[in-house]
């Protein structure tokens, strides 16, 4: 499995303006980043319809955090960016391949039971880390040097 780089960047961008004590402009996160405008835009976007920032438009505007990086979790991030649908759903191959039908069921049913298993591991892992709690780790690891 292979999540995508805006998932990182989004990530990123909810921690960027969580520690910012004023509206970020959309210019000035993608010169923090280095990622083009326009595919900032999207993420943004995504973010937006998540209900994880707003945005005002007027001279003193830009993203601010609608949720407070305690209140997001890893988990909500990666929805708003990858999606709610299942990693992987089964698609009969193994009985068309082998044709061996209740055996090649039995077959199916097993790899999909712990592919949603480990489905569910992984979500629930990523449910237990708020934004907030990076946040924090960095503090720590400040604070220890």
């Amino acid at each position: 499995m292979k999540v995508r780089q805006s998932f990182e960047q989004a990530v990123c961008i909810l921690l960027l303006i969580g520690v910012s004590d004023t509206a970020l402009k959309n210019k000035n996160i993608s010169e923090k980043l280095r990622v083009s405008d326009s595919y900032l835009k999207k993420i943004m976007r995504q973010l937006v319809i998540a209900d994880f920032i707003t945005s005002k438009a007027s001279k003193l505007g830009g993203f601010t955090l609608k949720k407070s990086l305690s209140e997001i979790s890893l988990l909500d991030v990666f929805q708003a960016i990858e999606g709610k649908e299942p990693f992987m759903e089964v698609t009969h191959l193994v009985d068309r391949v082998f044709s061996i039908g209740e055996a090649g069921r039995k077959v199916e049913n097993q790899l999909d039971g712990y592919l949603k298993k480990a489905e569910a591991q992984y979500c629930e892992a990523l449910s237990k880390i708020m934004l907030q709690d990076l946040i924090d780790a960095v503090h720590r690891e400040d604070i220890s040097n």
